[in-house]
């Protein structure tokens, strides 16, 4: 999905202009999720929150290659905040929705991210392999926080079938990681 923007909008340029490193970005973004678990349990809604760390996470890399510190370390850095972010934002439902949904939608988040990491860790390329990667999911997770804003018990359903999703994703991932280290 990033790919797509990147037809459109030249990110690289734009993180040139960011006056900050892009660790500092990561870090603004994992930030900015953290405030907004506590703002939306006494009341603001989930998607200013969620639409900032989808931003923030756009321009991490841009600001890393723009400024030649993109590396293995800023790497781990983004792709570990990712994993709390995604935690926390998944935390903004968390009154909203049944325990057990937000448990079973973060399990298939991050088992997405893990299947991914474990099969490149293998010597698979897993790049554009599946759906509901990083974007997908924060996009999906905002679109779902408005609709609920304004269609009464359309939130629920919306989460279902996120869980739904992105287990889902995470399964097919599993599978072609597995049918293409048989081979």
């Amino acid at each position: 999905m990033i790919e797509k923007l990147r037809k459109y909008v030249n990110l690289d340029r734009l993180g040139a202009r960011i006056p900050v490193p892009a660790d500092a970005v990561t870090a603004l973004s994992l930030a900015v999720a953290l405030v907004g678990v506590y703002l939306t349990w006494v009341g603001w809604p989930a998607w200013p929150f969620i639409a900032v760390v989808g931003a923030l996470d756009v321009l991490d890399g841009p600001v890393a290659r723009s400024r030649g510190t993109a590396g293995r370390p800023g790497a781990l850095l983004d792709s570990t905040l990712d994993r709390y972010t995604d935690a926390f934002i998944l935390l903004y439902f968390y009154r909203s929705a049944p325990h057990l949904l937000i448990y079973l939608a973060l399990l298939g988040t991050f088992l997405i991210s893990y299947v991914r990491a474990r099969a490149e860790s293998l010597g698979l390329s897993m790049r554009g392999v599946g759906f509901m990667e990083r974007a997908e999911r924060i996009l999906y997770l905002f679109a779902a926080s408005i609709v609920g804003l304004f269609v009464e018990g359309a939130l629920a359903p919306a989460l279902y079938l996120y869980a739904a999703l992105v287990n889902a994703a995470a399964a097919y991932r599993f599978l072609a990681a597995y049918l293409a280290l048989k081979r």
